[in-house]
């Protein structure tokens, strides 16, 4: 069925992955597929497992305690943390608490919204030290074949990276290196964490098990998605080269969001957009990862009713923000069900698919 429609490789591009992996034999039979193995997708997939396995390899991150009740987490007296729950998208689930007060607040919150339930585990997290930092990172059956990293300058929506440079951090690859032979990764896989320049250190916070914002490595000479693509469809791919530092790139109009989303006015959002036409300020310098109008002049459209949306309503970003991510976002609920699935899901849905006919 998906051969006859032409297709060479599946290629996730968020969340979904977390189902392709669990059928990842079953895919693999039809088409080309880079994705781990379920068991180790589960090990960073949820925030409380990814607790677990650092400690397990000696990996550093902040100060982190799992929580599963309500008074549990409520005993909880280091402040400020970081709250956050198993599976989130887009750092949505994760709110930062300076309070006991807004601890519970947050609890509370998450108990009406349906994102957490008592029994359900919860990460509570120290802040890193140093500046925030992201790996882009490729493997091939548990061999590192590439990596680049990059500071954060500056964040959007939920503490995702805005504008970002590309860095050397050379521990950072050999604990990456690690992290991905113990699980015998195969396919993409991006970290987060905070890098302290000082001692040459980081503290690692969070990993996406799937390809992430790749453009800023690419321009720094580490192509992960054609990489990733050569994997998928079994090419053996040589180690890919370092990359080069210096690069700098931002997230276009999403930045716009992100000043919408923290309040800014249409005055402010029209003085972004004229600094960065304009070439001033901290985007005009550097290249879009988005909207890329050589390549890609179509790529001027979402850019454009997007700014306009937030020029009519500022306001609007929050909503904006919440219904994308519900869109692509995996919450806990929904691992769960994928979780429980029979191991033979696919064959007997096509089974019946293909008797119905």
């Amino acid at each position: 069925m998906i051969l006859k429609n032409g297709y060479d490789v599946l290629f996730p591009t968020h969340e979904q992955v977390y189902l392709f992996s669990k059928y990842r034999e079953y895919f693999g039979q039809h088409i080309g597929l880079a994705v781990p193995d379920f068991d180790a997708i589960g090990r960073v997939q949820s925030k409380a497992e990814f607790a677990v396995l650092m400690d397990e390899l000696q990996l550093p991150t902040p100060d982190s305690q799992i929580a599963a009740s309500k008074i549990e987490i409520l005993e909880h007296q280091q402040f400020p943390c970081y709250v956050k729950l198993v599976h989130s998208t887009a750092s949505l689930g994760v709110q930062m608490v300076t309070s006991t007060e807004e601890l519970r607040s947050t609890i509370e919150y998450f108990e009406k919204t349906a994102a957490w339930k008592e029994g359900e585990p919860i990460v509570l997290q120290q802040p890193g030290c140093g500046r925030q930092a992201v790996a882009s990172a490729v493997f091939q059956h548990g061999r590192l074949v590439g990596l680049a990293c990059a500071d954060v300058l500056r964040t959007g929506i939920g503490g995702g990276a805005a504008l970002r440079v590309s860095v050397s951090h050379p521990l950072v690859r050999v604990h990456v290196e690690k992290l991905g032979r113990e699980l015998n990764w195969h396919g993409p896989i991006s970290v987060e964490y905070f890098y302290d320049s000082d001692k040459q250190l980081p503290q690692y916070i969070e990993i996406n098990p799937r390809v992430s914002e790749t453009f800023n490595a690419e321009l720094a000479g580490v192509p992960i998605c054609d990489a990733v693509a050569r994997i998928s469809v079994g090419e053996h791919v040589e180690s890919l080269p370092d990359a080069k530092p210096g690069v700098m790139t931002h997230n276009g109009f999403t930045v716009m969001i992100a000043d919408a989303y923290n309040g800014a006015s249409r005055l402010q959002l029209m003085k972004r957009l004229l600094d960065h036409w304009t070439n001033r300020g901290d985007l005009g310098s550097c290249e879009s990862e988005i909207t890329r109008l050589r390549e890609d002049p179509m790529s001027l459209i979402p850019a454009i009713a997007v700014i306009l949306r937030l020029l009519i309503s500022p306001k609007s970003a929050a909503s904006l923000t919440r219904s994308t991510v519900d869109n692509y976002s995996l919450p806990h609920a929904a691992a769960l069900m994928i979780d429980a699935l029979p191991n033979d899901y696919m064959e007997s849905m096509v089974r019946s698919e293909s008797l119905s006919r």
